[in-house]
């Protein structure tokens, strides 16, 4: 199975023709364990995780969240214990059942014409639940990506980003960002450049040997950039952005194409088509996703291939 951005759930046995197994709506989908979902809903006015069980339908209700992460930037773990989301000008984490603040940040004023340009954030705890790293999109101080530890909530990094483009942990014992550069922090080395390239959206495999991104070294031609972690061939896909691992060596992503007149894509000079693409690092392979008819990541015309939370 697979969750793309949030809200879409694939069996993807053959990712080339997958089937679509659910679409959430006014939700976010954890994938579990055991052929199961973890979603978001409200019940009695209160905003509580459910877990679905996709092969017999059947709910349990796994445990209640102190905010509303529809629409809003947070991020939780699907066992509940762990709830990390911006109120106000702060930033919290629910943890052992108690709200902590762990920082401010001032108010942001202006916006943004590219997608490129534009800020995407960070909110993600690492595998183990042990660091969690923070980047609130519109924070622009001096120190606006943070990651702390878990466990006494003290902070191990904070440093400037400028923009930030978000970011993946790998594995359990480093995290990726994207920024002018693309950084990594690991608890015995701290942050250092990982490669001299404009990465937007990186995103790793479940095993932790991948990492995919946008590739922006130029704004008006976005490519997908596929790496081992631990070293080896390099892939770049033609014209194409967004993309997310539906498998631990099938990567999707969206093609992209020239904005045709008149289009909202405001300074980009490209968007996301309806074309989903399947690309295979074990030989490197690039196919059409064909999805049956209804199924694409599509809603309201707009394409949300293929990250998990996009």
């Amino acid at each position: 199975m697979a969750v793309i951005a949030s809200r879409f759930v694939y069996d993807v046995s053959d990712p080339v023709h997958p089937r679509l197994v659910c679409r959430g709506a006014n939700t976010v989908i954890h994938l579990l364990d055991g052929n199961a979902i973890a979603y978001i809903t409200a019940i009695a006015g209160q905003v509580v995780i459910v877990r679905r069980d996709l092969t017999n339908a059947v709910e349990t209700r796994i445990a209640q969240l102190p905010a509303d992460p529809r629409g809003a930037f947070a991020s939780w773990t699907s066992d509940g214990l762990l709830e990390v989301y911006a109120s106000g000008l702060q930033m919290h984490l629910w943890s052992n059942g108690t709200d902590h603040v762990l920082y401010a940040f001032g108010p942001f004023a202006g916006g943004f014409e590219s997608r490129w340009n534009a800020p995407w954030g960070v909110a993600e705890f690492s595998p183990d639940h042990a660091y969690l790293a923070i980047s609130y999109p519109v924070d622009f101080s001096p120190q606006n990506f943070r990651i702390f530890s878990v466990a006494d909530r003290s902070q191990v990094l904070a440093v400037g980003t400028g923009y930030a483009h978000s970011g993946t942990s790998v594995a359990n014992d480093r995290f990726v960002w994207g920024t002018g550069s693309v950084m990594q922090w690991t608890p015995t080395g701290g942050a250092t450049v990982l490669r001299s390239e404009r990465w937007f959206g990186p995103t790793s495999s479940s095993d932790g040997r991948w990492l995919a991104a946008t590739l922006l070294t130029d704004t008006l031609m976005p490519r997908v950039v596929i790496v081992p972690v631990g070293g080896g061939q390099t892939f770049v896909t033609g014209l194409g952005s967004g993309p997310g691992f539906v498998t631990p060596t099938i990567v999707w992503y969206a093609e992209e194409a020239p904005c045709p007149p008149n289009d909202q894509c405001g300074a980009d000079a490209t968007g996301p088509d309806r074309t989903v693409h399947a690309f295979d690092v074990t030989n490197g392979s690039d196919q059409v996703v064909r999805f049956r008819i209804g199924e694409e990541p599509i809603d309201n015309g707009y394409n949300y291939c293929c990250a998990p939370g996009s």
